[in-house]
């Protein structure tokens, strides 16, 4: 121990605490635990304030002009000759001061520890200059796998003046560093981590840091349920999946009330990464009332696999020399697709907007108005097909509301008894829509947004997932999309309206690599991008599947994005159960890769059988820790393999 009188130079104490050493500064006292290893650091040395001073000192002699020196030491033993000018009359101004949270002074520790809960809670205090400082960190355990840490930070600011304060988080350089850090929604490929997802939500998947075995695993959630508040979580979610967020920092808005400024939670496994995911993900479903998806009067709109879009006047729906609606025809045409399950019949837009005749009136026009609706409807009815309409929210006029259109919708089942209705552009469900399947419980509502927040999800039982929209010339990606892997049970039908060609190949693989059904649409307003017979014969091979392995493809375990065993390989497991199992593995390199594709368990009898895609031998290789699988996957295709335990 070492007692100051007077406040010294303290760069060997920052020093060896940064190294690892048991040291603490408290009332003039340093103390100091021998014995202790020291560990190696990463470190960050700022410019010598003795050495800028003749540079500052200069600028304030001169008659005009001035200097900045950046990332200057300002350390408060070393900082005398700012007090001093500032004293004499010279305009210093300091930018980004850092407050160091190494001698923080711990004023409390509290703990609790029962059945239903653990948890400690630390209480400091930091006082900078004339500003202090209070926080708390707080570590809860409420499950045996998931544990939070929250952070709070409140000051009371000199003269009630407040300034602007950031924080940085040194942790986040230092993971993203680590070899077995994966950032969510990524892969390893070789020595770098590529992002092959898709978020369409506001839920963000854990990052993970597994150990060289790569059986033990942590994830590292900043969740964001929050997202009103000042400073909850910092965008912490977002920063933790981009390419620099080791340089992250926040501003934040203090005042002399304790606000959580970081949540950040923790799941443990020692089962491996997916077990991560699936930790995560049934964490996150709990916040859910899914109960909708599973009643029994909606559960066909699970095995709606394939829907097309009926432009009502269209050459492919309607014969203009009859002037009538060929229903069967489009009936017929779709069993090259396998048969649709669905319809969206579609004859308001572009029409819509010509005049004062809102969307309910258009069906009047109709022939027959609303009897050749109903025609169409039997019809569809008679072969298996739900029938939809679409709702256009942009033609809800000031004189009407939305009640106004829930009652139309109302008349309009009760006249023509169909499926659904289309929510055009939109990723909720108005309230007023609700009171609806009440009236008519196994009626449904699909939304071409996918829903994004917690009520919509709630309520949404299904939806489109839509690529590239009205932009042209987009090039559909293949990777796993998020929202599939976390509500399985909420159908997602891939469409492309402005693909043509091998672009629509992109689509069937990029369905077939999510288990999702497609949306069937060829007669796009008048321009005609039909399937290729080929491609119609990869979709009729598609919907055969997800309606045969439909409990594997949907089930509760699927996981996203698993380790594969070559580089230039992703891959997606669907699980329900341990003895069945779908791989779902995309090739993104344009050559073929031949080896191990996936493990297995080594210690279980297996099956394998392709049911997707250019067909290769597969073959297993076995060794005392795995079963390997190998097999070739052709350059940009997607194949899925049957497993069998």
């Amino acid at each position: 121990m070492v007692r100051e009188k007077v406040a010294t130079r303290d760069h060997t104490e920052r020093m060896l605490h940064q190294f690892g050493a048991d040291l603490r500064v408290e009332d003039g006292e340093i103390k100091v635990r021998g014995g202790e290893d020291l560990y190696a650091a990463d470190l960050e040395v700022p410019g010598d304030l003795s050495s800028a001073s003749f540079f500052i000192v200069a600028a304030i002699l001169s008659r005009s002009g001035g200097v900045r020196v950046n990332s200057v030491g300002l350390n408060p033993t070393r900082d005398g000759v700012i007090t001093i000018l500032r004293g004499m009359g010279a305009q210093i101004k300091i930018e980004n001061d850092i407050i160091s949270n190494q001698f923080l002074k711990i004023n409390k520790v509290s703990e609790n520890n029962n059945n239903k809960l653990k948890f400690i809670s630390i209480d400091f205090s930091h006082s900078f200059k004339k500003d202090f400082f209070k926080g708390r960190i707080s570590i809860i355990q409420k499950k045996e796998n998931i544990i939070d840490f929250v952070f709070q930070l409140s000051v009371n600011w000199n003269n009630s003046i407040p300034k602007k304060i950031s924080l940085i988080f040194p942790f986040l350089r230092n993971l993203n560093n680590h070899k077995n850090f994966l950032k969510p929604g990524c892969i390893f490929n070789g020595k770098k981590t590529l992002k092959k997802n898709t978020w369409n939500f506001h839920e963000y998947p854990p990052a993970i840091l597994t150990n060289n075995s790569g059986k033990t695993a942590i994830g590292i959630e900043f969740y964001d349920q929050f997202p009103w508040q000042a400073n909850y979580n910092l965008g912490m979610h977002e920063a933790i999946s981009s390419d620099n967020f080791e340089k992250y920092e926040a501003e934040v808005q203090l005042n002399q009330h304790l606000s959580d400024v970081v949540v950040m939670r923790l799941y443990t496994s020692s089962k491996g990464r997916n077990d991560i995911f699936n930790l995560w993900k049934a964490n996150t479903r709990s916040r859910y009332d899914l109960r909708k998806y599973f009643k029994p009067q909606n559960m066909w709109i699970k095995k709606n696999y394939i829907t097309h879009f009926t432009f009502a006047y269209g050459k492919e729906t309607f014969n203009y020399e009859k002037t009538k609606f060929n229903i069967k025809k489009i009936i017929k045409e779709g069993r090259e697709f396998g048969g649709y399950d669905s319809l969206i019949f579609w004859h308001q837009y572009p029409r819509l907007g010509l005049d004062h005749t809102n969307q309910w009136d258009m069906y009047k026009y109709l022939p027959e108005e609303y009897e050749s609706i109903k025609k169409i409807v039997i019809e569809c009815h008679k072969n298996g097909i739900k029938f939809f309409i679409p709702f256009k929210p942009w033609d809800v006029k000031s004189n009407e509301s939305l009640d106004h259109h829930a009652k139309s919708l109302e008349d309009f089942i009760a006249k023509t008894n169909i499926d659904g209705f289309f929510l055009d552009t939109m990723s909720s469900l108005p309230d007023s829509f609700q009171r609806i399947q009440k009236k008519f419980p196994s009626f449904e509502f699909a939304s071409e947004g996918t829903p994004r927040l917690q009520r919509q999800i709630e309520q949404l039982t299904s939806s489109w997932d839509q690529i590239g929209d009205i932009r042209r010339n987009y090039k559909v990606e293949i990777e796993a999309n998020m929202f599939r892997f976390v509500f399985p049970e909420h159908p997602l039908n891939m469409v492309s309206r402005w693909s043509v060609g091998s672009d629509k190949d992109s689509i069937i693989k990029r369905a077939a690599f999510n288990g999702m059904g497609l949306v069937i649409w060829q007669d796009v307003f008048g321009a005609w991008l039909p399937f290729s017979k080929k491609q119609k014969q990869l979709i009729k091979k598609l919907k055969n599947i997800l309606n045969k392995y439909h409990n594997i493809i949907f089930g509760s375990n699927s996981v996203p994005l698993i380790e594969t065993l070559s580089n230039g390989l992703i891959c997606n497991q669907f699980c329900n159960d341990n003895n069945q199992k779908i791989y779902a593995i995309y090739n993104f390199t344009k050559k073929n890769i031949k080896g191990p594709l996936f493990a297995s368990n080594p210690k279980a009898n297996i099956k394998l059988k392709q049911i997707f895609g250019v067909n290769t031998d597969l073959k297993i290789k076995k060794n005392k820790n795995t079963n390997a699988v190998l097999g070739t996957v052709p350059a940009d295709e997607v194949i899925l393999i049957y497993v069998k335990y």
